[in-house]
């Protein structure tokens, strides 16, 4: 499905899921870097897992899934989304732990420039030199983040890259499996390999006491991470992945903003050059998919 031939109605929806969708995946990531003060990942991603099933049941009821609605037409291809999804979490809580908000989102958003490679590698789609260009430029801004990272933390910095890469990865899948299952089907199955893994993380790092307090935001991440979820699968179901990828980076700019709030976290001038590069790279990308899909010469 191109953009040119998406309804209106569908391509503005879309835009709208995602828009909402990072807000509060970005939410849910603060609160999660928070609970990482008292919390270990295994913790945080088992306990969240599980407070978010109630609000995504609620989310199925609404929508009106039923029983043979949940069941995957491709049980391994959403196996494979799932194990996807539950890789990224961890990589991305690990990030949490050991970078700046900010500075971990930069590097965690070279994902959609790594979709534009992974889309030509793997589902064989046309990708011109213009947009091969702006993913190496992509690419080289990140490594002006990667550098005073890497000098604070050592090869931690990995985390958020290796978390980019599974994610670009489970988002082809999304696209891929889009067309064959339900969004409920996939939300439900991508929530419940995520909370298994982490509750299976609890008997080799042991649990950690929980207070009251990281009840609350855990039940709060839970309600986030749900709906987050729920939109950005409906985000890729009615609008191109062209139009509504880009629309991630927002996450950037919410994130720096908390960031300063809550933590007093400034980055430094030569990260912000290279979040600039790494958006600006992604957002060209998506304009030039645009051009194409639509037949417009440059």
């Amino acid at each position: 499905m191109t953009a040119s031939k998406v309804p209106m109605n569908a391509a503005v929806r879309g835009i709208l899921c995602m828009v909402i969708g990072t807000m509060l995946l970005t939410s849910n990531d603060a609160i999660t870097k928070w609970l990482l003060n008292t919390l270990h990942p295994g913790d945080v991603m088992a306990w969240r897992g599980l407070m978010s099933l109630p609000f995504i049941f609620v989310i199925l009821k609404y929508e009106g899934a039923t029983v043979s609605s949940l069941k995957s037409n491709a049980p391994w291809q959403s196996f494979g989304r799932g194990v996807l999804a539950l890789i990224t979490s961890v990589f991305v809580v690990l990030s949490f732990q050991v970078l700046p908000l900010a500075d971990a989102l930069a590097l965690i958003f070279i994902s959609p420039l790594l979709v534009t490679a992974l889309s030509a590698i793997m589902l064989h789609e046309p990708v011109g030199w213009r947009r091969w260009s702006a993913t190496i430029v992509g690419f080289l801004g990140s490594l002006l983040i990667v550098g005073p990272s890497f000098e604070e933390i050592g090869w931690w910095v990995a985390a958020p890259l290796m978390a980019a890469t599974t994610a670009a990865l489970r988002d082809i899948a999304t696209r891929k499996l889009g067309s064959i299952d339900s969004g409920p089907s996939i939300l439900l199955w991508t929530m419940l390999i995520a909370t298994v893994g982490g509750f299976a993380s609890l008997p080799v790092l042991g649990a950690s006491p929980v207070s009251n307090e990281s009840w609350l935001l855990l039940l709060g991440a839970g309600a986030m991470l749900a709906l987050s979820n729920r939109l950005t699968i409906a985000a890729f179901k009615l609008a191109s992945g062209a139009v509504v990828a880009p629309l991630k980076y927002l996450s950037l700019i919410w994130a720096a903003g908390i960031g300063y709030i809550v933590w007093g976290e400034t980055p430094g001038l030569q990260k912000v050059i290279g979040a600039a590069i790494v958006a600006a790279a992604g957002l060209y990308i998506w304009r030039r998919e645009i051009i194409n899909q639509r037949g417009i010469k440059p």
